[in-house]
């Protein structure tokens, strides 16, 4: 009974593609590129902070141009591609996912980009592990 309770967890632990809360080039945790600044809080509810063109949130952070979304970004180890691909991931499984993402120095980090047209999807990449992900529009 106590194994089944353990494996019962472990499952729950696992990515699905129910769970995924990242939509490469389209949004992540509910909010989507092109959304209101009524429609984020509408569906994630009111920010913790505010600056920089930027809503923070727990898990997300959200960026705006004109009053909609132009960007969403987390660090948090719990939004993933439906892949299971997020925050701690190696660059070399966001390779082998994505085989055509862009990755080269960027700053003084690393960055692997899925890009189609102007939406684009970041993967931030510090010690061979991603640390952020970003999906974003890109300026016209």
């Amino acid at each position: 009974r106590t194994l089944a309770l353990v494996l019962a967890g472990a499952a729950l632990a696992l990515p699905t593609a129910a769970a995924a809360t990242i939509k490469p080039g389209y949004g992540m945790s509910g909010v989507v590129l092109g959304m209101t600044q009524a429609q984020v809080r509408a569906k994630i509810g009111p920010p913790i902070g505010r600056g920089g063109g930027r809503w923070y949130f727990a898990r997300v952070w959200v960026g705006f141009r004109g009053g909609r979304v132009v960007e969403v970004t987390t660090t948090r180890s719990t939004e993933r591609l439906a892949n299971g691909l997020g925050v701690d991931s190696t660059e070399a499984a966001v390779r082998r996912a994505f085989p055509r993402a862009i990755c080269a120095p960027w700053s003084v980090y690393r960055r692997c980009r899925l890009q189609s047209g102007r939406r684009v999807t970041d993967f931030t990449i510090g010690r061979g592990r991603v640390l952020q992900v970003t999906v974003a529009l890109l300026p016209a």
